[in-house]
């Protein structure tokens, strides 16, 4: 499954400190701060930077039945592997996905779906820049 592109900004912009960014500048930001580039073995600092990640966009409270879900929600389960999907539809899937999530998890544990989409969404779209 490869990405169409519609548009490259995806969600609001955060304000850190006064001035406003992507949440991704803010990412590349925060990741920078965190030292990564100081591991030796690239492949413990990129395992690092996945874990940071993966904890920032709340990934890792993600099980696979709510993928699952989400996939089947969104009529994805019946594309095939080299099928193109266009950001907007990426988009749904992404929201859906932090929906779900939060239908089980208790109230004071709720994740923000805009902000952890957003985060997400302009993560995967520079992931996977083609240009």
């Amino acid at each position: 499954m490869s990405l169409e592109r519609d548009n490259m900004s995806v969600g609001p912009s955060m304000s850190v400190g006064g001035s406003s960014t992507d949440p991704r500048s803010q990412l590349l930001q925060e990741m920078r701060e965190h030292n990564f580039d100081m591991i030796r073995f690239a492949s413990y600092r990129t395992a690092c930077k996945l874990r940071y990640v993966q904890k920032k966009c709340n990934l890792h409270v993600i099980d696979i039945w709510n993928v699952i879900e989400a996939f089947r929600e969104n009529a994805l389960n019946t594309l095939e592997p080299n099928a193109c999907v266009n950001v907007t539809r990426l988009e749904t899937l992404v929201s859906s996905l932090y929906h779900n999530l939060n239908k089980r998890l208790p109230p004071a544990h709720q994740v923000s779906v805009e902000a952890c989409s957003a985060l997400l969404l302009n993560w995967l779209l520079s992931a996977y820049s083609t240009g």
